[in-house]
C-alpha cells in the first residue's frame, strides 16, 4: 500500500510450493495490469528462494477488487489443499 512514507506490506498469502498453482491463481484475480484511478493497493506475486524474494508479478487493484480477491484466494487455497484440485 503506498503511503505517505513510502510502501507498505500490510499483508501476505503464502499460496504454497505448487508454483503453477500459484501463477493460476494469481492470474485469475480482478486487478489492472496498469495504475487506474481507482489503483489504491498493489497485489504482487513473489517467488522465494532460500527465503530470497523474486518479484513475478504486480496488479493494481481498488478496496472493492481487493476484497473479491481475498475471497477468491481464500477459495483456491482451500479447494487446493482440501480437495486437491
Amino acid at each position: 500500500m503506498k503511503t505517505l512514507k513510502g510502501i507498505e506490506t500490510y499483508g501476505c498469502f503464502h499460496l504454497g510450493h505448487d508454483e503453477a498453482f500459484a501463477r493460476k491463481l494469481y492470474a485469475s484475480l480482478i486487478a489492472d495490469d496498469e495504475v487506474s484511478g481507482d489503483s489504491v493497493i498493489t497485489i504482487d506475486l513473489v517467488k522465494r528462494e532460500d527465503r530470497v524474494p523474486f518479484p513475478q508479478g504486480l496488479r493494481h487493484c481498488s478496496y472493492e477488487q481487493l476484497a473479491l480477491n481475498v475471497q477468491l484466494i481464500t477459495k483456491g487455497v482451500f479447494k487446493h489443499l482440501n480437495l486437491e484440485i
